[in-house]
C-alpha cells in the first residue's frame, strides 16, 4: 500500500511540471499579434512562422538572431510563431538556435488569416502598423538585412 501511495504521489507532483511545460509558451491570437504590432507602433516588426521539424527554418531563425541585433538600432522587433503540435520540443530547440526574441504558439485564426501553407513564413510590418511584406520560403541574413533597410529607410 505504502508503494502505491508512493507512486501515486510522484505521478501528482509530476503531472503538474509536465503542465507547466506545456504551458511556458502561450497561444498567441490574432487580436494578440495586433496588439503587440499596435505597442510597436513605429517600428519593424517581423513574424516568422517556424516550426521544430522544418530543415528551413532551422537554417532561417540564427539569421534572424543576428540579423535582430544588427538591427536594433533600426527599431526592428522580431517575434516568433511556432506551428509545432507539441511544445515540449521548444525549449531544447530554442535554446540550441539561441533564440532570444518571443515565441509564441500560432493560433489557429493566425495560420489562417495569414494563409500560411509552408513555412518558414514571414510577415513584416511596417512602422505604420501595416504588413508591408509577406511570404513563405527561406530568407538569409543579407536579404533580412535589405528588406529591413528598405522598411526603415536606413540602409
Amino acid at each position: 500500500m505504502k508503494k502505491l501511495c508512493a507512486w501515486l504521489l510522484l505521478i501528482l507532483l509530476a503531472m503538474p511540471c509536465a503542465a507547466r511545460a506545456a504551458e511556458t509558451f502561450s497561444t498567441l491570437n490574432l487580436v494578440g499579434l495586433n496588439d503587440f504590432v499596435a505597442a510597436n507602433k513605429g517600428k519593424i516588426v517581423v513574424v516568422n512562422f517556424f516550426a521544430t521539424w522544418c530543415p528551413p527554418c532551422r537554417m532561417e531563425i540564427p539569421d534572424l538572431v543576428a540579423v535582430r541585433k544588427e538591427a536594433a538600432a533600426r527599431d526592428v522587433v522580431v517575434i516568433g510563431l511556432s506551428v509545432d503540435e507539441e511544445p515540449s520540443l521548444l525549449p531544447p530547440f530554442l535554446k540550441k538556435l539561441k533564440v532570444d526574441y518571443p515565441v509564441f504558439l500560432a493560433g489557429e485564426d493566425l495560420i489562417q488569416a495569414f494563409n500560411i501553407s509552408s513555412i518558414p513564413h514571414n510577415v513584416f510590418y511596417g512602422p505604420t502598423g501595416k504588413v508591408m511584406l509577406a511570404g513563405s520560403g527561406l530568407m538569409d541574413k543579407n536579404t533580412l538585412l535589405e528588406i529591413f533597410g528598405t522598411l526603415t529607410g536606413k540602409k
